[in-house]
């Protein structure tokens, strides 16, 4: 490592040190912190992002410890956060420009939810503010292949752990474990892709966080008093596919798939039963029914992991997508979905590459599959002909958007590909089971929430039970010979 960046960061760590220990000694001068800091900076044309996330977190504390606690103060003190993250980041690239945002969204959530709790409205402050974040993130993103061409941007954040920390101290951070801290950090993230952040944290992954948590607040503050109507609905889906379209980042649309496939939404919370229900329909409506430039491309015969689980993902949102439409009774709704998936690049391409895994080169020996589910089952019966198709983290998706559970195949068919006796596995299948089923979306009553998991994830259960006779009854063999795969969702369709 240079000598150089060595001592930053021996220097940033013993700083941190020292900063914490301060502030739980209740000492809220932190003016020789600003002085030694702010002198670096104007050193640098292009300060490290931790350099200049340590610098604007002391000036953020003391600005709050020195001013009165309203929700209007706190909005502009996270302005002025903005203003100050952007000048220190004039020269950097758009990767690092985006991912210094993260504290700045992690502040509007929380003025956000205080003022909920104390009956206050800062909604118009905090609306204003998220516009302009909106637009400088925009503006960054246009540049060309800012998500891939940046090479720093797969560099590890230096004293990750320890900068959440400084910027959670004030509520609880400074005596917390990383797993906690970073759930108070990253607010808008679901709880299984807050799991998956760690203490090698990069820039991009950073910045695809920071992608995420924006959308999902200026989402959630676009809904109000205002009726759902259909205009309201349409508005709200143009918005998503704008934004969508405009980050122009194919790792975000893989980490809000993720999202989709989770048993709550960030910020269903916050949100009314009836505004959780559209805000599933804007965003099923905008990853399905939409055509994005990295939905499409000819990867079946490369080595691109990225596209295929992209597609993978994109099939389990799909079938879960049509759940959701036909529980709510919303069959057009389901139809449209279904109708996507068949017209789908991604799956043609998905079914490809499978099919070139599996060794088949007829034509017509490829299988004929219209419905999503049929080709997560079909895949399944590749991955137990030791065709590895899902890695573990999809597979654990799976399990939650369709409810099949490996050890309750009938014919003992193990098809997650798991050893039948490892106990870590038996327990993260039991931790799955736990959650509910796919159904389970957060968007019934509390009272009623545990009874209607159990008798849903039940009746999934039987169902997948049912179904993989079916399936198994079906598949003649993986090689060179016609695989058919019949579906409940076509007669259904």
């Amino acid at each position: 490592m240079n000598p150089q960046i060595q001592n930053q960061e021996f220097m940033l760590k013993e700083s941190i040190k020292h900063f914490l220990t301060s502030y739980h000694i209740d000492n809220s001068d932190y003016s020789s912190f600003e002085s030694i800091f702010f002198r670096l900076i104007q050193t640098m044309l292009d300060p490290p992002l931790e350099v200049t996330w340590f610098y604007s977190a002391i000036t953020f504390h003391a600005a709050k410890s020195s001013s009165q606690n309203s929700p209007s103060t706190r909005v502009l003190i996270a302005k002025d956060l903005l203003n100050l993250l952007i000048s220190c980041s004039n020269l950097s690239s758009a990767s690092k420009k985006i991912g210094l945002l993260a504290p700045v969204i992690y502040e509007l959530y929380n003025i956000v939810c205080d003022s909920r709790k104390r009956g206050l409205s800062v909604k118009m402050e905090v609306d204003k503010l998220v516009e302009d974040m909106f637009s400088y993130v925009m503006m960054s993103a246009a540049v060309y292949d800012y998500g891939n061409g940046d090479v720093k941007s797969d560099n590890a954040v230096a004293c990750f752990e320890d900068l959440v920390r400084v910027w959670t101290t004030d509520r609880g951070g400074g005596s917390c474990n990383f797993a906690d801290n970073s759930r108070v950090f990253f607010p808008l993230l679901s709880d299984g892709t807050w799991k998956g952040v760690n203490v090698r944290c990069g820039v991009r992954e950073l910045v695809v966080i920071v992608l995420c948590e924006l959308f999902f607040l200026k989402l959630y503050l676009s809904f109000g008093s205002e009726m759902c109507t259909e205009d309201f609905l349409k508005d709200k889906q143009d918005q998503a596919v704008q934004t969508i379209k405009g980050f122009r980042n194919s790792y975000f649309i893989d980490m809000l798939l993720k999202m989709l496939l989770e048993p709550c939404l960030p910020v269903a919370s916050l949100l009314s039963s009836e505004d959780a229900v559209i805000l599933h329909k804007v965003l099923y409506d905008a990853v399905i029914l939409v055509d994005y430039s990295f939905y499409s491309g000819r990867w079946a015969q490369s080595s691109d992991c990225h596209s295929k689980k992209l597609a993978l993902l994109w099939v389990l949102v799909a079938d879960r997508a049509i759940q959701f439409a036909r529980a709510k009774n919303d069959q057009a709704r389901a139809n449209s979905y279904l109708n996507a998936f068949r017209e789908s690049q991604l799956m043609d391409e998905l079914i490809k590459w499978a099919t070139i895994q599996a060794g088949v080169t007829e034509q017509n020996a490829r299988p004929d599959i219209t419905t999503p589910k049929a080709l997560i089952n079909w895949l399944f019966v590749l991955e137990d002909h030791e065709i590895q198709v899902f890695d573990h983290n999809i597979s654990l998706a799976y399990a939650k958007a369709v409810s099949k559970v490996a050890s309750e195949s009938p014919l003992n068919h193990n098809i997650l590909g798991w050893k039948k006796n490892d106990p870590n596995k038996d327990q993260e299948m039991d931790d799955m089971s736990n959650n509910g089923s796919p159904g389970a979306l957060c968007l019934m009553n509390p009272e009623n929430d545990v009874g209607r998991k159990r008798k849903e994830f039940s009746s999934d259960v039987q169902e997948s039970r049912v179904k993989q006779v079916r399936l198994e009854s079906s598949v003649r063999s993986v090689g060179n010979e016609v695989i058919n795969i019949s579906s409940d969702d076509d007669m259904e369709s």
